[in-house]
């Protein structure tokens, strides 16, 4: 999200400072008492003219720049902000220019608007160019003047002011973004749904972890086995077999929390439920519910020794932030492997 602010806001934020580095420039044709403004000062205009030249230059490099580069990005806005400083300074010190202050203005508040969303490269340009200003105002006044301490004061007031309120309005779009990523992730999943069971499939499943865990997005994931199934398979046959795992899908659905929650087909007679935001109480209360929804379903299965109905067994597991959807799903296979080890008929965490 950085990276695409970049990619728009700097462009434009070039394009001020090269607006302005023009006019400096063409004064001549611009102004017509330029000349006499600044006929005592005839090395110096040489040094400012470099100075925007240099400006124009650096702003078109910024344009084509790699946005990825920050630190190049940065550079580049030191250098720019010093060039500024020098004109700045120079009108302020040399020739007592009204111009000077709004200028400085403008380009602070600019800065602003464009970068707002990155500290390091806002204060990479925001910095020596807001020193110069009360600095040169002391060199003038020969001390401070309080009555552009005041002003000064209130600028910067406004300067971070606007700034929170642009954040927060980042902050709220950046929310919304993850949160729609999510969404999207999850009508996907709904687009991918099994056959057979009508749950999601494998495919979508990993899907939709992968997103929750580049977006930061905590969940708790259970990994379900239905017990002895190859038996209940060889016992009542393979159409009774899909039958079975599609009442056994069904019971999972109604057994969570809401229709948010992700229930997949993992592979097999192995499923997988994803509780987004379920912190593990709340993910064994969901596996209690499937427990006790399987009893209710009473679904015949003889050749069981868990139970004389079909039965699932239960691995739970929660993401934490820097672990892997893979990671996660390996521990949630381990603890199925616990519950399977215990017995069956339960889960294990």
């Amino acid at each position: 999200m950085v990276e695409r602010g970049m990619a728009i806001s700097l462009p434009w934020f070039a394009f001020v400072n090269i607006s302005f580095a023009l006019m400096i420039l063409f004064r001549r044709a611009l102004f017509t008492d330029a000349d006499t403004l600044y006929q005592a000062k005839i090395s110096l205009l040489q040094s400012i003219d470099s100075a925007v030249m240099g400006i124009v230059l650096i702003s078109v490099i910024l344009i084509f720049s790699p946005r990825r580069k920050s630190w190049l990005n940065q550079g580049l806005l030191v250098l720019l902000s010093l060039l500024w400083s020098l004109c700045i300074y120079s009108f302020i010190d040399q020739w007592q220019l009204p111009v000077a202050y709004p200028l400085c203005s403008i380009l602070l508040l600019s800065s602003v608007v464009a970068l707002y969303f990155h500290t390091p490269t806002l204060l990479s340009y925001v910095i020596p160019l807001w020193f110069t200003v009360p600095v040169a105002s002391v060199v003038l006044n020969h001390g401070i003047n309080p009555h552009f301490a005041v002003v000064w004061v209130i600028f910067t007031l406004i300067m971070l002011g606007g700034r929170v309120i642009l954040l927060r309005w980042f902050d709220e779009a950046w929310y919304q973004n993850q949160h729609n990523n999510v969404l999207i992730s999850r009508l996907d999943a709904l687009a991918h749904r099994d056959a057979l069971t009508g749950a999601a499939n494998r495919r979508a499943l990993e899907d939709v972890l992968h997103s929750a865990t580049v977006n930061d997005s905590a969940f708790t994931l259970l990994m379900l086995d239905v017990d002895f199934f190859k038996r209940y398979n060889d016992t009542y046959g393979h159409p009774k077999g899909d039958a079975c795992l599609a009442q056994v899908a069904e019971v999972l659905m109604q057994s969570v929390r809401s229709p948010e929650d992700v229930v997949a087909r993992y592979g097999g007679e192995e499923f997988a439920v994803v509780l987004f935001g379920a912190s593990l109480p709340e993910a064994e209360q969901v596996a209690a519910r499937i427990k006790a929804g399987l009893e209710a379903a009473a679904i015949p299965h003889s050749a069981s020794t868990a139970s004389d109905n079909v039965t699932v067994s239960q691995g739970i597991a929660c993401s934490t932030k820097g672990k892997t959807a893979e990671q996660t799903i390996a521990e949630a296979d381990a603890a199925l492997y616990r519950a399977k080890q215990a017995g069956r008929n339960r889960w294990s965490r």
